[in-house]
């Protein structure tokens, strides 16, 4: 008997399914986030000064660049700024920072998260 280490209740989720992938390269899908709208010069600059050895080194983990300059822009500490791997990661861990076990949230539908 083949033994299956999945647990029941992930083994009966329904895979997610895409939406349609129009061929019309006019059509713009608006709700998942395609853009109708080319870079701005300013964001073609910067790729045009990327270097692509940059990608060969794991960023800073603390994001340290990034918390200074959103802090300045928002007039607080870095040590106030949170950055995370995404939406999700972000609301995972707020989740598990302020929800006690057998809590609940409330959300709204749809959502991205």
């Amino acid at each position: 008997m083949k033994k299956n280490y999945i647990k029941k209740s992930v083994r009966i989720l329904q895979s997610y399914v895409p939406g349609e992938q129009p061929k019309d390269l006019q059509i713009v899908k608006l709700n998942t986030n395609e853009n109708p709208y080319p870079p701005s010069p300013r964001v073609r600059k910067v790729l045009a000064a990327f270097q692509p050895e940059a990608l060969q080194r794991y960023p800073d983990p603390l994001s340290l660049d990034l918390r200074r300059a959103i802090a300045k822009l928002h007039a607080c500490a870095p040590e106030q700024v949170f950055i995370g791997n995404g939406s999700d990661e972000i609301l995972a861990l707020c989740t598990r920072a302020f929800v006690e076990d057998q809590g609940s949230i409330g959300y709204f539908e749809p959502s991205y998260s």
